[in-house]
């Protein structure tokens, strides 16, 4: 008997964990993404040529893609747009940022980033030569601590 309680236990809790995604998202299970051409900069500036200006506390803290036929927006600071907030050389330079605008809104949640570099597309990432290891942003190595490099690797076709 107490067996069978622990299997269905078992079952439950594996079925329920399956779930945690779609309970995340709000039950949605379409997760669908675009491509956005543009540059990436501060809010403030892309704000400028609209007479708008950010309070200064909030200015370093605020980044857009702007695109290519000038639309504004936003991005999300998290894991898939970090990379452009502690690296400053990726920004005012021609992108690719896959994403999602948060329902109801118009700010973006990157979940990818490629480069334009003498027109041609790029991955864009940070390596460790030391162990190896690919990461989505720059600072030490999460293994080593050795400092990470910053790659745009051309796409192949």
């Amino acid at each position: 008997m107490k067996k069978k309680c622990m299997t269905r236990l078992g079952i439950l809790l594996a079925f329920s964990a399956g779930l945690i995604p779609a309970l995340v998202r709000g039950g949605d299970s379409s997760f669908k993404t675009q491509d956005y051409n543009g540059k990436v900069i501060p809010l403030a500036v892309a704000l400028e040529k609209f007479k708008t200006k950010l309070d200064p506390d909030a200015a370093p803290h605020a980044l857009a893609l702007v695109t290519e036929d000038d639309k504004i927006y936003p991005l999300i600071k998290d894991a898939g747009s970090r990379m452009f907030f502690k690296d400053k050389i990726l920004l005012n330079r021609p992108m690719r940022l896959t994403g999602r605008f948060v329902p109801g809104s118009q700010l973006l949640q990157v979940v990818n980033v490629h480069s334009y570099r003498k027109g041609q597309l790029h991955e864009v990432y940070y390596w460790c030569d030391i162990c190896t290891i690919r990461a989505s942003e720059g600072g030490p190595c999460g293994c080593c601590g050795a400092p990470l490099e910053l790659r745009e690797v051309p796409v192949k076709k």
